[in-house]
């Protein structure tokens, strides 16, 4: 996926002349852009006949407007320059179990944090011990991609409110301290009212007791004007002024009270947060995120997710719920009558009952990619296999790279090849048509159409059966 994506920039900051990367661009009026060096050459040769666009065969009059096109020669630089420097890094690299060091490396492991040559990279390849352990393309500054803060652990994250890459450890904690703010600000906002509800309350205890005190001082002075005053008046006022006083305490003591034990409540929320996190930390340490390429700001992130509930044992996932991969061995996942106990199998979260819907799903490996009924058996391997009943539809790719269409035990070999890991699953629900594609740079490319009465709700499935090679899928988009 990150290859695509520098091939797909590499095609953007490429001048349509000489077919490199821009030199010092220049814009034309039409918002085209080529090398000034290319642009002079071809002012140069278009003396007889109208200068125009390469691009679009814009014609601009005799007369061109120019202007340097700043941004794009930086972000040109700048790509030209770390491409020297990914190439001379991957060039230098070398095994690191070699005595001597003179084999390059052909992979590095982010979790060990060595280079390995081909002969060496067989253990990580076989061995069940290396299961999970991310290989990326050689790296020759991987030290300078430790984490600052937990140097045992490497940056694999970008951080859009720090600007910065960050590690395992420290997603987490942002994570953490991000629901435990929102707990103490949801508690906060709680304590104020309830605060402000009890401060009224008092307020208006104590305005009937100042009615009170002044409708009995009236009540003295027109005695006063009866009968001579006495200490017995004095001690009947000092006596209710008493009482009143007592009650002032009597509020203001149990306003500090209800404040501790709601102060209590908060501290308790906050370390239950604390807790769970920290959980999530210890189940989610051994498996590496997958790269997804969703749109997150245009799309319900609801649709992207696979159900844990009906996941397989033998399938491990990434912390957002969108990539899975094989497992060599079972995972201690809860009982549920939901899932996939035999096959290696799990469906997305979202299900649905009708219009038009599409997952582009990125699969490598021996798997299965399909549309099934939510009501699929779960428990018997050879009736909840996808594909090997009459509640799926599947879509399945081999290791030798064949693939098949799989409907209710029927198999139909396809002739088409791969020509990218990615395939298109569009169900249109009210027309009954399920259509797999393949995506290539060029568009969409068909692979198979089943015609089916789809009277339950459908979800999508993913089945992966191989671990060596690794079998992995992730949803990418959803429509």
């Amino acid at each position: 996926m990150a290859n695509e994506e520098k091939a797909e920039l590499e095609v953007l900051l490429t001048c349509p002349v000489c077919r490199d990367i821009f030199r010092e661009p220049r814009q034309l009026p039409c918002g085209h852009s080529m090398c000034m060096e290319c642009l002079e050459g071809m002012i140069d040769h278009s003396s007889d006949v109208p200068f125009r666009c390469p691009d679009c065969r814009a014609y601009f009059g005799k007369i061109i407007g120019v202007q340097k096109s700043f941004a794009l020669a930086s972000i040109a630089e700048d790509y030209r320059e770390n491409k020297k420097q990914r190439a001379k890094q991957t060039e230098s690299v070398h095994c690191d179990y070699c005595p001597e060091r003179t084999k390059l490396a052909v992979k590095t492991c982010l979790k060990c944090e060595v280079s390995l040559c081909q002969e060496h990279l067989k253990d990580h390849l076989e061995l069940a011990v290396f299961t999970g352990h991310p290989l990326v393309a050689p790296l020759g500054d991987l030290q300078k991609r430790k984490c600052p803060q937990h140097e045992d652990e490497v940056l694999r994250y970008y951080c859009n409110t720090s600007r910065r890459y960050i590690c395992n450890i420290c997603a987490l904690e942002s994570k953490q301290l991000n629901v435990a703010a929102e707990a103490s600000s949801i508690l906060g906002r709680k304590l104020t009212d309830y605060m402000e509800q009890r401060f009224k309350f008092l307020e208006r205890k104590i305005d009937e007791s100042q009615d009170s005190i002044r409708k009995l001082q009236d009540d003295i002075q027109r005695e006063k004007q009866k009968v001579n005053p006495g200490d017995s008046c004095l001690n009947s006022v000092t006596v209710v002024l008493l009482c009143l006083w007592f009650i002032v305490l009597y509020y203001a003591y149990s306003y500090s009270v209800e404040n501790q034990t709601l102060t209590e409540a908060l501290d308790k929320q906050e370390t239950r947060v604390h807790h769970i996190y920290s959980s999530i930390a210890d189940l989610l340490v051994g498996y590496p995120p997958l790269k997804d390429g969703r749109d997150e700001e245009t799309e319900d992130p609801g649709t992207y997710t696979l159900d844990l509930d009906t996941a397989s044992p033998f399938l491990g996932f990434s912390p957002d719920l969108r990539s899975v991969e094989r497992v060599r061995h079972k995972l201690d996942y809860p009982s549920q009558k939901s899932r996939f106990d035999e096959a290696p199998q799990v469906l997305s979260t979202s299900c649905f009952t009708s219009g038009t819907h599409m997952w582009q799903v990125e699969a490598e490996g021996s798997w299965d990619i399909a549309v099934s009924y939510k009501s699929i058996e779960r428990k018997a391997k050879d009736q909840s296999v996808f594909g090997k009943n009459a509640q799926s539809w599947s879509l399945s790719h081999d290791d030798e790279g064949q693939l098949f269409a799989y409907h209710n035990k029927t198999q139909e070999v396809l002739p088409a090849a791969l020509q990218d890991n990615q395939i298109q699953v569009i169900v249109d629900i009210d027309k009954g048509i399920i259509t797999f594609a393949t995506i290539g740079r060029l568009g969409t490319d068909d692979l198979h159409e089943f015609q089916a009465k789809l009277t339950e709700p459908v979800c999508l499935g993913l089945g992966l059966y191989r671990v060596d090679p690794p079998s992995k899928a992730s949803i990418v988009k959803v429509h």
